[in-house]
């Protein structure tokens, strides 16, 4: 080989290892050109699992934290609720505690009534405070006569005697309250028939609403002469209202209904018994003089237009007043 073929060869080695050389760098920059895109893309794709993975615990803890605000929420409503109920029952509870102390000042304020008719006397005067307007049925009271009580023993013998016609059993004796003609409460008694008993306690509790006055009313035993007859006159002249005495009727010849304890007179000085067989009137008691004329508007004179006729009529009493002749102004009765 001659030094020309061998330079040509020797440059020919040179340019191949030189283009291999080439090659090779070539090849080596290509692959840690892509050996950086894969770490880089196997980077990124670590970070975006890591970034998925912290949005996840972020979102669950949003979660917890949204139902914990619900939660929450509902206990606070809850609670506001439970609050306003405790407000209410408070108010209610403050309301019912001023009412009760209104209530109790009020009971404090009113005055303790103690004030029992059935204690008194009849003729006793007791002061209006005494008596308690908004229960006044307690001072109209009626009792059963038993023999040997105080009433049994006032009457018998006199105002009441044994008989066939009515007994103890078919009596009542009443105490109630009045107003008398100087318009004072007044306690009266009276004894009257069993049947009328509610009658009597009605009529003079609306008498005493309407503030009647009725002059006295004690038994006509108080009165006592020795018989019937002459103890009514004693009783009629100092003007007393009086019901049973078993005797007879006025000129005699039959049981008078006072025997049955089914009469009253009322205020008999204001309201004569007047007989006018002779022609003109004609009584009994002077103290009445002032009261024939009936239609001089005097006070305490029964007339259609009075009080005390329409209570008892109201009840089915019957009138003396409206007798042809004699005509008893006083008298009231209720046959059985």
């Amino acid at each position: 080989m001659s030094k020309k073929q061998g330079r040509l060869l020797m440059g020919a080695l040179i340019g191949l290892f030189a283009l291999l050389a080439g090659a090779a760098i070539a090849f080596l920059i290509l692959w840690l050109n892509a050996s950086a895109e894969l770490r880089q893309s196997a980077a990124g794709q670590t970070d975006t699992a890591v970034l998925q993975a912290e949005l996840d615990t972020l979102q669950s803890e949003h979660d917890a934290l949204a139902a914990e605000l619900e939660e929450t929420k509902a206990a606070l409503e809850t609670a506001q609720t439970e609050l306003q109920t405790a407000k209410d029952e408070t108010a209610r509870v403050q309301d019912a505690l001023e009412e009760a102390q209104a209530a109790l000042e009020e009971q404090s304020a009113r005055p303790v009534y103690t004030l029992d008719v059935g204690e008194l006397a009849a003729g006793t005067v007791v002061s209006a405070g005494e008596v308690d307007p908004e229960n006044l049925d307690q001072y109209f009271q009626s009792y059963e006569i038993e023999v040997g009580d105080a009433v049994y023993n006032r009457i018998y013998g006199k105002s009441y005697v044994d008989n066939p016609n009515i007994g103890l059993g078919d009596l009542r004796y009443f105490k109630v309250l009045h107003y008398n003609f100087d318009h004072e409460i007044q306690v009266g008694e009276l004894i009257a028939n069993a049947a009328l008993e509610q009658d009597y306690l009605e009529i003079f509790r609306e008498l005493f609403e309407s503030e009647y006055e009725i002059y006295s009313m004690y038994l006509i035993d108080n009165f006592w002469t020795g018989d019937g007859d002459s103890s009514d006159t004693a009783s009629i002249e100092v003007n007393n209202t009086s019901a049973f005495c078993y005797r007879q009727i006025t000129g005699g010849g039959r049981l008078s209904n006072h025997a049955y304890g089914r009469a009253i007179d009322i205020n008999p000085q204001q309201n004569p018994y007047v007989s006018y067989s002779s022609g003109y009137p004609q009584w009994s008691h002077s103290n009445a003089n002032d009261y024939i004329d009936r239609t001089t508007g005097y006070a305490h004179v029964i007339t259609y237009d009075d009080l005390c006729y329409q209570v008892f009529t109201a009840h089915g009493f019957t009138w003396g007043g409206d007798w042809s002749n004699p005509k008893d102004y006083q008298h009231f009765e209720k046959k059985g």
